[in-house]
């Protein structure tokens, strides 16, 4: 929780972020996500589209320094043209952190043997 802005949520930091996107890519590579032919929603098609659309737009975003003093930044979004990427976001936070957990089972797992 974020107590100064009254939020609670999960604190991602740039490191974070480009983490769990390269997890996402790496992953698709592998073809290890996959979306069920059949979804759970109200709206399952709108879903996919939307997916899709996120996935599509979602890119680094490249911001020049505004000096030669300053640092060039790369950051991660979808959020070109007026697009969201809540689902996109969603999809890499999952992958991310059930990737941390299955990492901390199998460091148990090997420090029992």
């Amino acid at each position: 929780m974020d107590h100064k802005a009254s939020r609670v949520g999960v604190l991602t930091t740039e490191a974070t972020k480009h983490a769990m996107a390269q997890l996402v890519v790496s992953m698709l590579a592998e073809k290890r996500i996959h979306v069920l032919p059949r979804l759970y929603s109200a709206e399952p098609d709108m879903v996919r589209v939307r997916l899709r659309e996120q996935m599509e737009s979602y890119s680094a975003q490249f911001k020049q320094a505004p000096d030669t003093f300053g640092k060039d930044k790369v950051s991660l979004s979808g959020k070109v043209g007026g697009m969201k990427d809540d689902v996109c976001i969603c999809l890499q936070l999952a992958a991310y952190f059930t990737q941390l957990e299955t990492q901390r089972a199998s460091d148990l797992f090997s420090k029992l043997e």
